[in-house]
């Protein structure tokens, strides 16, 4: 043969290849559009926001503080329901009462994880139902989230002295 018809013929392959490359990465950009990018099924989302507000609260719950000697946040926010007349009896640092220590921290942790990842929540906490008697109330900054909407919530229960102290997180769908 002769070196053009070989050159052509090299030509013609490699436009081949290239035409299958193409098609191959199409094919992979339509999997990645209807099978990866698809949004999670009602059953999975459900899944997801129940666990979300469950494993939120605990965590909560259970986190330690640097400026109030190590005391876990259960602990202030029982300490400040028993004396929430005074602001609570254990005084952290920069000379804060344990509800003002509490109120901060929780804003800060709300505003840092759900405003961030733009969950539509509220969040409150108290020894009575009613509204005027609780001690933490905070709810999404960017969309109402109120009790007659869908969505998951759940509650935890901390012993005081003037009762249970209920603290309630709510996500809304």
């Amino acid at each position: 043969m002769s070196k053009k018809k070989l050159f052509k013929r090299g030509q013609m392959e490699i436009m081949g290849l290239m035409i299958i490359v193409i098609l191959v990465v199409m094919g992979v950009l339509f999997a990645l559009k209807f099978v990866i990018l698809k949004p999670p099924t009602p059953i999975k989302q459900h899944y997801m926001t129940t666990q979300m507000v469950s494993n939120f609260g605990i965590a909560l719950l259970h986190s330690t503080t640097d400026d109030c000697r190590g005391t876990d946040l259960s602990e202030l926010m029982i300490d400040c329901a028993n004396w929430k007349e005074v602001g609570g009896s254990i005084t952290c640092g920069n000379g804060r009462n344990s509800c003002d220590y509490v109120k901060d921290t929780l804003g800060f942790i709300l505003n840092e994880t759900l405003e961030i990842w733009r969950v539509k929540y509220y969040f409150k906490a108290g020894n009575s139902p009613l509204a005027q008697d609780q001690i933490f109330n905070f709810s999404s900054q960017h969309t109402s989230c109120s009790e007659g909407v869908p969505g998951e919530a759940e509650q935890f229960f901390l012993p005081t002295d003037r009762g249970l102290l209920t603290f309630k997180l709510f996500i809304c769908d």
